[in-house]
């Protein structure tokens, strides 16, 4: 044993918080500090915090509620028995910048809002207009293994932008439910991502459950929200990752578009109004993963790149029938196949499970404008990623 022993007592180093919305704290900056060694919560509450399927202890080594205009910059959190930063319920314009997290117990940065039931419009309770940008996140969930680099619940408008997220046994990102939206996810890089769990991939979203709020119209309850845009990222479907983009149970209202995808396609359960367009996959073993029946309202994938990696077939269509196609709109795509095999589209046809040609597929009107290729070679696909993301096409 060392001479000397320290035992950590301590799970939350900077607490920022009023009593009241009406009177927030205002006009904080945290800078340039070493934060270390707090002590474990994994005992400690967590509660569900909305629709999706994770739990959250809302407490961490920074503690945020009931602020306004509070900045998180140039600060290193390290081995840390918890979250790092814990931005609860009411807090406007928080920014996270320039930071970085590692070996830390629990998530890396925590946003957790409240609602009365599903009454989030006569209730304020929540982070808005939240900039989390240019961190690096790597080397967290070491107790936890159902959390994330960024965690989102009962949000309004929250941008994460420009990170670089590694080395983390789940998802990079999670949206746990539908409520407000108008969430940006972009420029980000992550991968090392699901290495300790499964079914899901760097990017996680969930809406199983209503919320009213006014994201339609300022000042009118609403159960929509707004669209969320997931754009200009370049995300790495490695260990375990089942789809790059996991749009899980119910998501609905995103636009995914110019994302460079490696390793995984993009997965909907049961959702709606959605589009992708302009995205490249690489090396997918299916473009697109749909689940559960009634799925394909107002949805669209389009002017996409897929590269499929071993199987011919690029769409995984769990209720493809041609007598009722409630599938996505399809047009204008560029697939690749491997060479030497032959393009397959799954579908019923007359109550059989059929692979159709590329010509048999678009006598229903679907993919109208797809084309079919072989496979380049890497350095050709490395191009086009190089291309798209910095502005090129």
């Amino acid at each position: 044993m060392p001479e000397v022993f320290v035992a950590s007592q301590i799970p939350c180093l900077i607490s920022v918080s009023s009593s009241s919305i009406e009177d927030p704290v205002s006009n904080v900056l945290i800078q340039g500090l070493i934060l270390a060694q707090t002590s474990n919560t994994y005992m400690s509450d967590y509660m569900v915090p909305s629709g999706g399927d994770w739990s959250v202890h809302r407490g961490g080594t920074i503690y945020l509620t009931n602020t306004k205009n509070v900045t998180i910059t140039h600060n290193l959190l390290t081995q840390l028995g918890s979250n790092g930063v814990a931005v609860i319920d009411y807090n406007e314009a928080t920014s996270i910048t320039l930071n970085e997290f590692v070996w830390l117990g629990d998530s890396a940065i925590i946003l957790v809002g409240s609602t009365d039931g599903i009454d989030g419009f006569s209730v304020a309770s929540q982070p808005t207009n939240t900039l989390i940008q240019s961190n690096l996140i790597h080397e967290t969930g070491i107790y936890i293994k159902q959390s994330a680099p960024v965690l989102i619940a009962v949000s309004r408008s929250v941008s994460v932008v420009g990170n670089l997220i590694f080395n983390i046994p789940r998802a990079g990102v999670n949206v746990n439910d539908g409520f407000y939206g108008n969430h940006t996810l972009s420029w980000n890089v992550m991968f090392n991502t699901v290495r300790e769990t499964g079914d899901h991939g760097p990017i996680n979203s969930w809406d199983r459950q209503p919320f009213l709020t006014d994201a339609v119209q300022p000042g009118s309850p609403s159960l929509w929200q707004h669209q969320s845009y997931i754009h200009h990222n370049t995300l790495f479907g490695n260990y375990r990752v089942n789809y790059v983009i996991d749009h899980d149970d119910g998501s609905c209202f995103y636009e995914d578009s110019y994302n460079f995808l490696v390793g995984g396609g993009r997965k909907n359960l049961m959702g709606h109004s959605k589009i992708d367009h302009h995205e490249i996959y690489v090396y997918s073993g299916a473009c697109i993963h749909t689940w559960g029946p009634g799925y394909g309202w107002n949805e669209s994938w389009v002017e996409n790149t897929c590269v499929l990696y071993s199987r011919p077939v690029p769409y995984n269509f769990q209720y493809c029938n041609t007598a009722n196609l409630t599938i996505p709109y399809l047009a204008n795509n560029k697939i690749y196949i491997p060479p030497g095999t032959e393009v397959g589209f799954n579908c019923t046809v007359n109550g059989t499970s059929k692979l159709l040609t590329l010509q048999q597929w678009q006598a229903y009107g679907l993919d109208l404008g797809t084309t079919v290729e072989t496979t380049p070679d890497i350095q050709t696909i490395i191009e086009w990623g190089r291309k798209m993301l910095q502005g090129a096409v």
